[in-house]
């Protein structure tokens, strides 16, 4: 572990927004603690202290960016049964057994990360992860409106609180209810309002300002009256006035029984999960879209798990709840978890008396806030768009995770999700079999210091850690294509995955593009949709344009070309180039055309084949043909290989200039008619490919072929293409 991992450089950028939203975390983190540990069955400072030693000691070495770390609210179950098991009819002696279970459950979540199993969090579907996002976000409103409105009642789901609604309004307090209604508006509201003595100061405490002068006008702590509405401290936020009474050590008398590790797996499986989970979608909220590290974010919250256990505290892991809070108050580093904790400690030692006196229902505006920022309607929207299939993924967890719980509703998404998948392969088999078959081809290419990955056949969630794996190790300065033409099948979560690896290697400075999906059905217009080869081709019916072709036609407006997108089949016309001769062509598309020098260009994508059933192989390239006006000789050259040299010394044609040397020694030039062909090689044109020829180049007597590499150029590529061609055009004798 390196202390100061996230570095200074970037500490220095972000302290003062660090600073400015850790107040916000904080008035929420000491709420959302007290919240979870009443309901665990603990005392309720138990559930404040993982924020407080996370963001302390561990937050130095976290693995993320802006994860402000909190307590698991998915163990609120298992603690409360553990609890009542380890202690039989001694609840405080069974809160210390679990606490010593605690400290357990973290060395072992350590080692988890240690062996860098992390790796499940690349395993959940995009949309189940958003999914996620969304039921915490609905469940924060469910738990918090009762609260909003002063009511004694606490529904523990939606549905319960759809049958209860009625009750909750007629129990509502409307003195307690004015000030949670305006602690909802004033976060709305904050971001709208252009005055700068409002702007300085964050929503969260604006909220806790009011709601405490509030409080003190209607004289919440001593239990004031207005006409028939009771009120009284069972409305304000308890925090013990001692610390000295939030310390508690564990017991570890009964760790050598069955009963005792069955308290520490059930701890350690819940945490670890929640904790990759909400790994992930608190990386969804970076602004930045930086990436954590999950394995080692895995084992900080591991040792720190421990550390919290001994001092009396429950498990650490990162919280959605006050990362988000601290990204929507513009957060946007490992510092906002430090202040976080900091502040936290402030308020409770130094201003515990102040902050008795806030109201429960003006916090639970600021959360309610918080949750309706999860959900994100806007996303949402955005689902739909993507396709019918991820929006019923996204449904299907949500109401499962809903009516049930988050493992459950994780686990409901990932199987409609590869239920989906079956019925898009038409084949169980296919899908089970890429798990265990690479599919991923990376390799640099010399001749422009550029990575190239290619990825064949299914590529999934499943089988994305391949994908991963094979980026993670690319520099981040570095020109990366990554080719999708092989690849059959294509899923959202890959596509999401990809087109955030574009956004962060291009603002680090690299290049980052991804071909070979022009060719690929696709169920939405959306970018980021399920893409998928079937048998009709084409881009009929397509709304949008890929990535890619969005480029090719840029480029084609920039020089005054033409470019078309549509696609022929079956193309006769290259079959006069021998370069071409053993392939049959099955397809051209992306046409860029134009006219140069009297000379028509065109630059194309195509599809070929060679052999036939068993024997049958399919390819890709880019091709650039120069339609001349005048007859030219018949001729190919291309780069010549110590065979070809062997060859020629046993006779095969090689036509070779003594005057260059560095020419007849690095290509092959072949052609019928030798004296025509010498003649057509100028000088002038000798030197030119001498000095720049990455292509294999034919003559048909009336067209020149270009082509290279078998498989589709980048637009960079494709940019180099058309110089080279053009300058070539301008070299040609007679043209």
């Amino acid at each position: 572990m390196n202390l100061f991992s996230n570095g200074l450089r970037g500490w220095k950028r972000s302290w003062k927004d660090d600073l400015r939203a850790s107040v916000s975390v904080a008035f929420i983190a000491i709420p959302l603690g007290l919240g979870i540990g009443l309901a665990s069955g603990v005392p309720p400072m138990s559930a404040v202290i993982p924020a407080v030693v996370g963001g302390l000691i561990f937050a130095w070495f976290s693995g993320g960016n802006v994860i402000v770390h909190s307590t698991p609210k998915m163990l609120i179950g298992v603690t409360a049964a553990a609890i009542i098991t380890l202690g039989a009819d001694d609840l405080f002696q069974g809160y210390r057994i679990y606490l010593a279970a605690i400290v357990f459950a973290g060395m072992i979540q350590f080692l988890l990360g240690t062996l860098r199993l992390g790796v499940i969090g690349d395993l959940i579907p995009a949309s189940v992860i958003k999914s996620l996002l969304a039921a915490v976000g609905i469940i924060i409103i469910v738990k918090q409106l009762p609260v909003l409105l002063g009511s004694h009642l606490h529904p523990k789901n939606l549905i319960e609180l759809s049958r209860v609604v009625p009750e909750v309004m007629s129990d509502a307090n409307p003195i307690v209810a004015i000030i949670g209604i305006a602690s909802l508006v004033i976060m709305f509201i904050h971001s709208q309002i252009e005055l700068p003595v409002v702007k300085a100061i964050p929503a969260a405490v604006w909220v806790i300002i009011v709601s405490i002068l509030y409080s003190y006008g209607f004289d919440f702590q001593n239990g004031g009256q207005i006409l028939f509405f009771g009120y009284g401290p069972e409305f304000l936020i308890d925090i013990p006035a001692h610390v000295s009474d939030i310390v508690v050590h564990p017991d570890f008398s009964l760790w050598k029984t069955s009963t005792f590790w069955n308290v520490v797996i059930a701890v350690v499986l819940i945490t670890s999960i929640e904790g990759i989970l909400s790994t992930k979608a608190i990386d969804r909220l970076d602004g930045l879209k930086r990436k954590s590290n999950i394995n080692k974010e895995l084992s900080i919250s591991g040792l720190a798990t421990s550390i919290s256990g001994l001092i009396g505290g429950m498990p650490v892991i990162p919280g959605i709840v006050p990362s988000s809070v601290g990204v929507a108050h513009n957060g946007k580093g490992t510092l906002m978890n430090v202040f976080q904790a900091i502040w936290i400690l402030v308020l409770i030692v130094t201003l515990s008396s102040q902050l008795q006196h806030i109201p429960l229902a003006a916090l639970a505006g600021v959360l309610i806030h918080t949750g309706y920022k999860l959900i994100n309607p806007k996303e949402i929207v955005n689902i739909y768009r993507i396709g019918w299939d991820q929006i019923l993924v996204f449904s299907v967890t949500l109401i499962v995770t809903l009516v049930s719980d988050l493992i459950f509703g994780i686990l409901a998404g990932t199987v409609l999700t590869i239920v989906i998948h079956i019925v898009r392969l038409r084949s169980v088999v296919k899908l089970f079999t890429i798990l265990f078959r690479p599919n991923v081809v990376s390799y640099q290419e010399d001749e422009d210091d550029s990575y190239h990955i290619s990825v064949r056949g299914y590529s999934n969630f499943l089988n994305y850690p391949q994908l991963k794996k094979a980026l993670d190790v690319i520099p981040n300065n570095a020109k990366v294509v990554v080719d999708l033409s092989l690849a059959e099948f294509i899923d959202h979560t890959v596509m999401e995955h990809l087109a955030e690896r574009e956004e962060n290697h291009i603002r680090r400075g690299g290049e980052f593009e991804i071909i070979g999906l022009d060719t690929h059905l696709t169920s939405a217009t959306h970018p980021l949709s399920v893409r998928y080869k079937g048998s009709k081709v084409g881009v009929s019916g397509r709304q949008t344009l890929t990535s890619r072709q969005q480029k090719l036609q840029s480029l084609a407006e920039e020089v005054n070309w033409q470019f078309d997108p549509s696609v022929a089949l079956f193309i006769k016309d290259l079959d006069s180039f021998h370069l071409l001769r053993h392939k049959s062509i099955d397809r051209a598309y992306n046409k860029v055309s134009g006219n140069f020098n009297n000379a028509q260009v065109i630059i194309q994508d195509i599809d070929f084949h060679e052999g036939e059933f068993q024997t049958k192989v399919t390819g890709q390239s880019t091709v650039a043909i120069i339609g001349l006006t005048n007859t030219i000789p018949l001729f190919t050259i291309e780069k010549e290989y110590l065979f070809d040299r062997i060859a020629a010394l046993a006779g095969f044609d090689d036509i070779d200039f003594k005057n260059f040397k560095k020419f007849s020694n690095t290509f092959r030039l072949k052609g019928e008619d030798e004296p025509a062909v010498r003649d057509f090689f100028s000088n002038d044109l000798i030197r030119f490919l001498e000095e720049n020829l990455p292509y294999r180049l034919e003559s048909n007597g009336h067209q020149i072929l270009l082509i290279g590499k078998e498989r589709p150029m980048s637009l960079g590529e494709i940019e180099n293409l058309l110089e080279f061609t053009k300058n070539l055009i301008r070299v040609l004798p007679q043209h």
